[in-house]
Protein backbone atom coordinates (compact mmCIF):
# COMPACT_ATOMS: atom_id res chain seq x y z
CA UNK A 1 0.00 0.00 0.00
CA UNK A 2 1.38 3.37 -0.91
CA UNK A 3 2.53 5.95 1.81
CA UNK A 4 -0.22 8.51 0.59
CA UNK A 5 -3.34 5.76 1.07
CA UNK A 6 -1.83 4.49 4.22
CA UNK A 7 -2.58 8.02 5.53
CA UNK A 8 -6.03 8.24 4.30
CA UNK A 9 -6.68 4.99 5.87
CA UNK A 10 -5.55 5.92 9.28
CA UNK A 11 -7.76 9.02 9.29
CA UNK A 12 -10.22 7.51 7.55
CA UNK A 13 -10.02 5.12 10.96
CA UNK A 14 -9.62 7.77 13.25
CA UNK A 15 -12.77 9.54 11.62
CA UNK A 16 -14.62 6.48 12.22
CA UNK A 17 -14.08 6.22 15.80
CA UNK A 18 -14.69 9.72 16.28
CA UNK A 19 -17.99 9.22 15.39
CA UNK A 20 -18.59 5.77 17.14
CA UNK A 21 -17.40 8.05 20.78
CA UNK A 22 -19.70 11.24 20.19
CA UNK A 23 -22.30 9.88 21.24
CA UNK A 24 -20.95 7.65 24.41
CA UNK A 25 -18.38 9.85 25.47
CA UNK A 26 -17.02 9.38 28.61
CA UNK A 27 -13.87 10.61 30.03
CA UNK A 28 -11.66 10.91 33.26
CA UNK A 29 -13.26 13.79 34.80
CA UNK A 30 -12.57 15.62 38.06
CA UNK A 31 -14.86 15.24 40.91
CA UNK A 32 -15.81 19.04 40.78
CA UNK A 33 -17.72 18.01 37.28
CA UNK A 34 -20.39 17.37 39.27
CA UNK A 35 -20.83 21.53 39.07
CA UNK A 36 -22.34 23.41 36.26
CA UNK A 37 -21.92 21.59 32.70
CA UNK A 38 -19.00 19.61 34.06
CA UNK A 39 -15.37 20.24 32.81
CA UNK A 40 -15.29 22.80 29.71
CA UNK A 41 -13.05 22.05 27.16
CA UNK A 42 -11.25 25.19 27.65
CA UNK A 43 -7.75 23.87 26.13
CA UNK A 44 -6.05 24.17 22.74
CA UNK A 45 -8.28 22.64 20.05
CA UNK A 46 -5.70 20.80 18.59
CA UNK A 47 -2.44 18.51 19.08
CA UNK A 48 0.03 21.45 17.58
CA UNK A 49 -1.46 24.17 19.69
CA UNK A 50 -1.83 22.12 22.78
CA UNK A 51 2.27 21.66 23.01
CA UNK A 52 2.51 25.27 23.22
CA UNK A 53 0.57 25.53 26.56
CA UNK A 54 -2.59 25.62 24.36
CA UNK A 55 -2.04 29.63 22.80
CA UNK A 56 -4.20 30.34 19.85
CA UNK A 57 -6.20 33.12 20.13
CA UNK A 58 -3.26 34.73 17.38
CA UNK A 59 -2.08 31.10 15.58
CA UNK A 60 -1.94 31.24 11.59
CA UNK A 61 -0.82 29.50 9.14
CA UNK A 62 -1.04 27.90 5.40
CA UNK A 63 -1.58 24.47 7.24
CA UNK A 64 -3.22 25.05 10.40
CA UNK A 65 -6.64 24.30 11.31
CA UNK A 66 -7.44 26.55 14.49
CA UNK A 67 -11.41 26.53 15.62
CA UNK A 68 -10.43 28.69 18.19
CA UNK A 69 -10.12 31.97 16.26
CA UNK A 70 -12.09 31.42 12.66
CA UNK A 71 -9.98 34.51 11.34
CA UNK A 72 -7.16 32.44 11.32
CA UNK A 73 -8.41 30.21 8.57
CA UNK A 74 -8.06 33.58 6.08
CA UNK A 75 -4.54 32.39 6.03
CA UNK A 76 -4.82 28.78 5.27
CA UNK A 77 -3.30 28.02 1.86
CA UNK A 78 -5.94 28.77 -1.20
CA UNK A 79 -4.32 25.66 -3.32
CA UNK A 80 -4.81 23.47 0.41
CA UNK A 81 -7.30 20.72 2.05
CA UNK A 82 -6.12 20.11 5.66
CA UNK A 83 -7.08 17.60 7.95
CA UNK A 84 -6.64 17.15 11.51
CA UNK A 85 -7.72 14.48 13.84
CA UNK A 86 -6.26 12.95 16.90
CA UNK A 87 -7.35 11.64 20.11
CA UNK A 88 -5.45 11.93 23.68
CA UNK A 89 -4.56 9.29 26.84
CA UNK A 90 -4.92 10.58 30.26
CA UNK A 91 -3.78 9.59 33.60
CA UNK A 92 -4.40 11.06 36.75
CA UNK A 93 -4.19 10.95 40.62
CA UNK A 94 -6.99 12.15 42.79
CA UNK A 95 -6.39 12.94 46.38
CA UNK A 96 -7.62 14.73 49.34
CA UNK A 97 -5.52 14.48 53.31
CA UNK A 98 -6.14 11.17 53.72
CA UNK A 99 -7.25 9.28 50.73
CA UNK A 100 -5.42 8.96 47.24
CA UNK A 101 -7.33 7.26 44.00
CA UNK A 102 -5.48 6.41 40.62
CA UNK A 103 -7.42 6.43 36.97
CA UNK A 104 -6.51 6.57 33.66
CA UNK A 105 -8.60 6.77 30.34
CA UNK A 106 -8.07 6.79 26.34
CA UNK A 107 -10.38 8.38 24.26
CA UNK A 108 -10.66 10.29 20.35
CA UNK A 109 -10.12 14.20 20.97
CA UNK A 110 -11.29 16.15 17.42
CA UNK A 111 -11.75 15.91 14.05
CA UNK A 112 -11.45 19.51 11.88
CA UNK A 113 -11.58 20.10 8.36
CA UNK A 114 -9.84 23.33 6.45
CA UNK A 115 -10.39 24.19 2.87
CA UNK A 116 -10.50 27.21 0.69
CA UNK A 117 -13.86 28.59 -1.10
CA UNK A 118 -12.32 31.38 -2.71
CA UNK A 119 -9.18 33.37 -2.77
CA UNK A 120 -10.19 35.46 0.55
CA UNK A 121 -12.54 33.00 2.11
CA UNK A 122 -11.69 29.63 3.39
CA UNK A 123 -14.26 27.43 5.49
CA UNK A 124 -13.68 25.25 8.54
CA UNK A 125 -15.69 21.84 10.06
CA UNK A 126 -15.19 19.83 12.82
CA UNK A 127 -16.66 18.26 15.64
CA UNK A 128 -14.51 18.24 19.51
CA UNK A 129 -16.00 17.75 23.07
CA UNK A 130 -16.83 20.77 24.68
CA UNK A 131 -17.78 19.51 28.38
CA UNK A 132 -17.35 16.59 30.28
CA UNK A 133 -19.12 14.97 33.17
CA UNK A 134 -18.22 11.80 35.79
CA UNK A 135 -17.98 11.47 39.17
CA UNK A 136 -18.15 9.60 42.01
CA UNK A 137 -18.42 11.15 45.60
CA UNK A 138 -19.72 10.12 48.61
CA UNK A 139 -20.39 12.23 51.65
CA UNK A 140 -20.86 10.70 55.50
CA UNK A 141 -23.32 12.51 57.63
CA UNK A 142 -24.01 12.15 61.65
CA UNK A 143 -26.32 15.02 62.87
CA UNK A 144 -29.78 12.92 62.35
CA UNK A 145 -28.41 9.52 62.60
CA UNK A 146 -25.53 7.86 60.46
CA UNK A 147 -26.37 8.37 56.50
CA UNK A 148 -24.02 9.36 53.51
CA UNK A 149 -24.82 10.70 50.25
CA UNK A 150 -23.72 9.54 47.02
CA UNK A 151 -23.44 12.27 43.72
CA UNK A 152 -22.75 10.79 40.65
CA UNK A 153 -22.82 11.58 37.05
CA UNK A 154 -21.97 10.86 33.91
CA UNK A 155 -22.38 12.48 29.78
CA UNK A 156 -20.85 15.35 27.87
CA UNK A 157 -21.79 17.92 25.48
CA UNK A 158 -19.94 17.72 22.14
CA UNK A 159 -19.50 20.72 19.55
CA UNK A 160 -20.06 20.64 16.27
CA UNK A 161 -19.04 23.67 13.94
CA UNK A 162 -18.68 25.30 11.05
CA UNK A 163 -16.18 28.56 10.77
CA UNK A 164 -15.40 31.16 8.28
CA UNK A 165 -12.58 33.62 7.80
CA UNK A 166 -12.49 36.50 5.21
CA UNK A 167 -9.44 38.04 4.41
CA UNK A 168 -10.04 41.99 4.06
CA UNK A 169 -6.40 42.84 3.67
CA UNK A 170 -2.83 40.99 2.95
CA UNK A 171 -2.82 41.68 7.13
CA UNK A 172 -6.38 41.89 8.49
CA UNK A 173 -8.89 39.35 8.63
CA UNK A 174 -12.43 38.64 9.96
CA UNK A 175 -14.08 35.70 11.44
CA UNK A 176 -17.66 34.03 12.36
CA UNK A 177 -17.97 30.38 13.60
CA UNK A 178 -21.73 28.65 14.05
CA UNK A 179 -21.46 25.83 16.55
CA UNK A 180 -24.01 23.59 17.10
CA UNK A 181 -23.52 22.08 21.03
CA UNK A 182 -25.51 18.90 21.90
CA UNK A 183 -25.52 16.41 23.87
CA UNK A 184 -26.85 15.01 27.21
CA UNK A 185 -25.71 14.92 31.56
CA UNK A 186 -26.90 12.68 33.57
CA UNK A 187 -26.44 13.79 37.23
CA UNK A 188 -27.80 11.40 40.69
CA UNK A 189 -28.16 12.28 44.24
CA UNK A 190 -28.88 9.05 46.30
CA UNK A 191 -29.38 9.32 50.30
CA UNK A 192 -28.83 6.48 52.05
CA UNK A 193 -28.45 4.32 55.21
CA UNK A 194 -25.61 1.94 55.35
CA UNK A 195 -26.33 0.68 59.09
CA UNK A 196 -30.11 0.39 58.98
CA UNK A 197 -32.13 -1.90 56.74
CA UNK A 198 -35.53 0.37 57.96
CA UNK A 199 -35.20 3.39 56.57
CA UNK A 200 -36.23 4.05 53.02
CA UNK A 201 -33.58 5.34 50.69
CA UNK A 202 -34.39 8.06 48.18
CA UNK A 203 -32.50 8.87 44.97
CA UNK A 204 -32.95 12.13 42.47
CA UNK A 205 -32.10 11.55 38.85
CA UNK A 206 -31.74 14.65 36.43
CA UNK A 207 -30.97 14.08 32.64
CA UNK A 208 -30.40 17.38 30.86
CA UNK A 209 -30.55 17.23 27.25
CA UNK A 210 -28.68 20.04 25.25
CA UNK A 211 -29.18 21.01 21.40
CA UNK A 212 -28.99 24.62 19.96
CA UNK A 213 -27.03 26.88 18.28
CA UNK A 214 -23.85 29.79 19.13
CA UNK A 215 -21.92 32.33 17.54
CA UNK A 216 -18.06 32.87 17.79
CA UNK A 217 -16.01 35.74 16.41
CA UNK A 218 -12.66 36.84 15.57
CA UNK A 219 -9.98 39.20 14.22
CA UNK A 220 -6.57 38.75 13.77
CA UNK A 221 -4.26 41.64 12.45
CA UNK A 222 -0.47 41.36 11.20
CA UNK A 223 2.32 43.50 10.95
CA UNK A 224 6.05 43.50 11.15
CA UNK A 225 8.10 45.24 13.57
CA UNK A 226 11.42 45.80 11.97
CA UNK A 227 12.79 41.91 11.38
CA UNK A 228 9.94 40.80 13.04
CA UNK A 229 6.39 39.79 11.83
CA UNK A 230 3.88 40.25 15.02
CA UNK A 231 0.42 38.63 14.91
CA UNK A 232 -2.67 40.43 17.35
CA UNK A 233 -6.13 38.03 17.56
CA UNK A 234 -9.26 38.78 19.33
CA UNK A 235 -11.61 36.40 19.74
CA UNK A 236 -15.38 36.81 21.46
CA UNK A 237 -17.56 34.26 22.23
CA UNK A 238 -21.17 35.16 22.21
CA UNK A 239 -23.53 34.21 25.37
CA UNK A 240 -26.64 31.69 24.86
CA UNK A 241 -29.59 30.78 25.67
CA UNK A 242 -29.68 27.53 24.66
CA UNK A 243 -33.11 25.26 24.58
CA UNK A 244 -32.83 22.34 26.11
CA UNK A 245 -34.79 19.48 28.08
CA UNK A 246 -34.72 18.10 31.13
CA UNK A 247 -36.11 14.76 32.79
CA UNK A 248 -36.56 14.40 36.70
CA UNK A 249 -36.86 11.11 38.76
CA UNK A 250 -37.34 11.39 42.93
CA UNK A 251 -38.38 8.65 44.25
CA UNK A 252 -38.47 6.60 47.56
CA UNK A 253 -37.08 2.44 47.61
CA UNK A 254 -35.07 0.12 49.26
CA UNK A 255 -31.54 -1.02 48.66
CA UNK A 256 -30.62 0.81 45.59
CA UNK A 257 -27.07 1.36 45.87
CA UNK A 258 -25.14 -0.87 47.72
CA UNK A 259 -26.64 -3.60 45.59
CA UNK A 260 -26.83 -1.64 42.71
CA UNK A 261 -30.84 -3.00 42.17
CA UNK A 262 -33.78 -0.67 43.03
CA UNK A 263 -36.77 -1.60 44.96
CA UNK A 264 -38.77 1.52 44.40
CA UNK A 265 -42.07 2.19 47.03
CA UNK A 266 -43.40 5.41 46.05
CA UNK A 267 -42.57 8.36 43.16
CA UNK A 268 -42.02 11.72 44.88
CA UNK A 269 -42.06 13.52 41.25
CA UNK A 270 -41.50 12.41 37.52
CA UNK A 271 -41.02 14.91 35.21
CA UNK A 272 -40.53 14.07 31.49
CA UNK A 273 -39.15 16.35 28.92
CA UNK A 274 -39.20 19.35 30.44
CA UNK A 275 -38.55 22.36 28.38
CA UNK A 276 -35.75 24.52 30.31
CA UNK A 277 -33.02 26.65 29.04
CA UNK A 278 -29.27 26.49 29.80
CA UNK A 279 -27.81 30.20 29.94
CA UNK A 280 -24.40 29.79 28.12
CA UNK A 281 -21.92 33.29 29.37
CA UNK A 282 -20.20 35.48 26.97
CA UNK A 283 -16.40 35.73 26.38
CA UNK A 284 -13.28 36.92 24.86
CA UNK A 285 -9.75 36.26 24.45
CA UNK A 286 -6.73 38.13 22.97
CA UNK A 287 -3.31 36.95 21.72
CA UNK A 288 0.11 37.89 20.11
CA UNK A 289 2.56 35.26 18.70
CA UNK A 290 5.98 37.44 17.58
CA UNK A 291 7.77 34.86 14.89
CA UNK A 292 10.85 35.52 12.78
CA UNK A 293 10.03 33.44 9.64
CA UNK A 294 10.12 29.53 9.56
CA UNK A 295 12.45 28.82 12.30
CA UNK A 296 11.20 30.19 15.32
CA UNK A 297 7.29 31.86 17.05
CA UNK A 298 6.58 33.09 20.17
CA UNK A 299 3.29 33.69 21.96
CA UNK A 300 0.68 34.26 24.46
CA UNK A 301 -3.00 34.26 25.71
CA UNK A 302 -5.30 35.81 27.89
CA UNK A 303 -8.94 34.13 27.87
CA UNK A 304 -11.93 35.17 30.48
CA UNK A 305 -15.37 34.11 30.29
CA UNK A 306 -18.34 35.27 33.03
CA UNK A 307 -19.26 31.73 34.32
CA UNK A 308 -21.26 33.99 36.78
CA UNK A 309 -23.78 34.31 34.85
CA UNK A 310 -24.64 30.90 33.73
CA UNK A 311 -27.92 29.22 34.99
CA UNK A 312 -30.31 26.36 34.18
CA UNK A 313 -33.66 27.21 33.50
CA UNK A 314 -32.92 30.11 36.04
CA UNK A 315 -31.00 28.55 38.68
CA UNK A 316 -26.95 29.59 39.48
CA UNK A 317 -25.01 26.88 40.29
CA UNK A 318 -22.56 28.92 42.17
CA UNK A 319 -19.88 28.94 39.35
CA UNK A 320 -17.34 32.09 39.42
CA UNK A 321 -15.97 34.17 36.48
CA UNK A 322 -12.99 31.93 35.02
CA UNK A 323 -9.47 33.38 33.00
CA UNK A 324 -6.74 31.95 32.06
CA UNK A 325 -2.82 32.77 30.68
CA UNK A 326 -1.24 31.10 28.66
CA UNK A 327 2.23 31.29 26.94
CA UNK A 328 4.27 29.45 24.57
CA UNK A 329 6.86 29.09 21.93
CA UNK A 330 7.76 26.79 18.66
CA UNK A 331 11.30 25.99 16.93
CA UNK A 332 12.56 24.75 13.49
CA UNK A 333 15.67 24.19 13.32
CA UNK A 334 15.97 23.82 9.32
CA UNK A 335 12.43 23.48 7.53
CA UNK A 336 14.25 22.92 4.07
CA UNK A 337 17.26 20.11 5.73
CA UNK A 338 17.54 17.50 3.27
CA UNK A 339 19.75 15.24 4.79
CA UNK A 340 19.49 15.49 8.74
CA UNK A 341 15.50 14.31 9.74
CA UNK A 342 15.79 16.02 13.52
CA UNK A 343 16.16 19.42 12.28
CA UNK A 344 13.11 18.99 10.09
CA UNK A 345 11.30 18.55 13.59
CA UNK A 346 9.42 21.35 14.88
CA UNK A 347 10.01 21.23 18.52
CA UNK A 348 7.31 23.37 21.08
CA UNK A 349 6.77 24.14 24.44
CA UNK A 350 4.38 25.96 27.06
CA UNK A 351 2.84 26.71 29.97
CA UNK A 352 -0.53 27.56 31.34
CA UNK A 353 -2.56 28.76 34.41
CA UNK A 354 -6.29 29.00 35.07
CA UNK A 355 -9.03 30.36 37.60
CA UNK A 356 -11.62 27.56 36.18
CA UNK A 357 -15.24 28.29 36.98
CA UNK A 358 -14.98 26.06 40.13
CA UNK A 359 -15.40 27.51 43.39
CA UNK A 360 -15.96 25.73 46.79
CA UNK A 361 -16.84 26.06 50.01
CA UNK A 362 -15.20 30.02 49.10
CA UNK A 363 -11.53 27.96 47.52
CA UNK A 364 -11.20 28.60 43.94
CA UNK A 365 -10.20 25.62 42.14
CA UNK A 366 -7.13 26.41 39.74
CA UNK A 367 -5.13 24.60 36.90
CA UNK A 368 -1.78 25.02 35.57
CA UNK A 369 -0.02 22.90 33.55
CA UNK A 370 3.41 22.31 31.16
CA UNK A 371 3.19 21.08 28.26
CA UNK A 372 5.68 19.88 25.68
CA UNK A 373 5.13 19.11 21.87
CA UNK A 374 6.64 18.06 18.54
CA UNK A 375 6.04 17.64 14.98
CA UNK A 376 6.59 14.59 13.33
CA UNK A 377 7.34 15.50 9.36
CA UNK A 378 6.32 12.32 7.07
CA UNK A 379 8.21 11.62 4.50
CA UNK A 380 7.76 12.54 0.86
CA UNK A 381 4.79 14.22 2.11
CA UNK A 382 3.62 17.60 3.93
CA UNK A 383 1.78 15.50 6.27
CA UNK A 384 2.94 15.33 9.92
CA UNK A 385 2.52 13.75 13.17
CA UNK A 386 2.34 15.34 16.09
CA UNK A 387 2.76 15.07 19.88
CA UNK A 388 1.98 16.98 22.89
CA UNK A 389 2.64 15.52 26.82
CA UNK A 390 0.91 17.90 29.44
CA UNK A 391 2.30 17.69 33.28
CA UNK A 392 -0.65 19.15 35.10
CA UNK A 393 -2.52 20.14 38.52
CA UNK A 394 -5.73 20.75 39.29
CA UNK A 395 -7.78 21.65 42.83
CA UNK A 396 -5.65 21.67 46.23
CA UNK A 397 -6.54 19.50 49.36
CA UNK A 398 -6.94 22.55 51.69
CA UNK A 399 -10.99 22.55 53.79
CA UNK A 400 -11.48 18.90 52.76
CA UNK A 401 -10.92 19.09 49.18
CA UNK A 402 -9.89 17.13 46.09
CA UNK A 403 -6.26 17.56 44.32
CA UNK A 404 -5.75 16.11 41.01
CA UNK A 405 -2.09 15.75 39.49
CA UNK A 406 -2.37 14.16 35.71
CA UNK A 407 -0.58 13.87 32.45
CA UNK A 408 -2.09 14.31 28.79
CA UNK A 409 -0.69 12.50 25.62
CA UNK A 410 -1.99 13.74 22.54
CA UNK A 411 -1.52 12.37 19.21
CA UNK A 412 -2.90 13.66 16.06
CA UNK A 413 -2.01 13.45 12.16
CA UNK A 414 -2.67 16.89 10.44
CA UNK A 415 -2.95 15.91 6.56
CA UNK A 416 -1.90 18.84 4.21
CA UNK A 417 -2.49 18.04 0.44
CA UNK A 418 -2.84 20.78 -2.64
CA UNK A 419 -6.18 19.46 -4.13
CA UNK A 420 -6.91 22.21 -6.17
CA UNK A 421 -3.59 22.30 -8.69
CA UNK A 422 -4.53 21.92 -12.26
CA UNK A 423 -1.44 19.60 -14.16
CA UNK A 424 -0.05 20.59 -16.87
CA UNK A 425 1.41 17.55 -17.40
CA UNK A 426 -0.11 13.88 -17.85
Amino acid sequence: MKYKNIKYFILGLIITMIGLNVYGQSDLSSPYSRFGLGDINTGSPNTILKGMGGISNAMTGNALANPTNPASYAFIDSLSFIFDAGFYIKTASFSTSHLTENGSNASFDYASVGISAGKRWKMGLGIMPYSTKEYNVITEHDDLGSYNVAFQGEGGLNRAFFANGIKLSDNLSLGLTGSFIFGTLSDNTSVYYPDSTFFLNGKRSISTRVSDFKLDYGLIYKFPISSYNVTLGLTYSQGSNMSSKRNIFIRNMFKGFQEHTESPIDTLLYKENENINVTIPQGYGVGITIDKGRGWLVGADFNWTGWEGFTINGANDSLQNSWNVAVGASYKPEATSISKYYKKITYRAGFHFDQTYYNVYGQSINKYGLTLGMGLPMPRSLTSLNVALEFGTMGTTKNNLVKENYINLSISMSIYDKWFMKKKYK
